[in-house]
């Protein structure tokens, strides 16, 4: 059994309240104004560049982030098995490199030389980066005192 107090402050406070928060406002942003989003996620797009046709893709954006919201916030509260934390913080982190990739996408060389990002970028890429970099020493164990489970004999058919 987790006890979630052993899981470590840093990663309860990014885990359980800044990344579901931050989610939250990802869906409400993308659903509810996509053309602010359209513009803070790419450089060449404009709040004039955003359709209503296209209003259908940034409402299933909103529901993942929703979905990452809930997980995070309820799903990770709701379970005592460090296994299923782990394995929601694996697909969050890989969700995070599609996202670097297309953050690239957009950026251009401006990826790599933070003296041309614009807040947006600042914003959307410290995201990435430091929570992924937490979530990859969460995955490797740093600062986590896991208990080794008994294993159990297979029984023979």
């Amino acid at each position: 059994m987790l006890d979630l107090t052993s899981i470590p402050l840093p990663y309860r406070i990014l885990l359980l309240y800044v990344e579901p928060a931050a989610a939250f406002n990802g869906a409400i942003l993308a659903h509810f104004f996509p053309a602010y989003y359209l513009a803070g996620m790419s450089p060449s797009a404009t709040t004039s560049t955003y359709s209503f046709p296209s209003q259908v893709i940034f409402d299933q954006l909103a529901a993942c982030y929703f979905l990452f919201a809930f997980n995070e916030a309820v799903v990770l509260r709701a379970t005592s098995d460090l296994r299923v934390w782990k394995t929601m913080v694996l697909g969050i982190l890989i969700c995070d490199l599609i996202h670097l990739y297309g953050t690239w996408q957009a950026l251009g060389t401006a990826f790599w030389n933070p003296r041309l990002w614009r807040f947006e970028d600042w914003v959307n890429l410290t995201m990435l980066y430091g929570p992924g970099g937490m979530r990859l020493a969460f995955l490797i164990g740093v600062g986590l005192k896991e208990k080794k489970m008994p294993t159990l004999a297979r029984k023979e058919l």
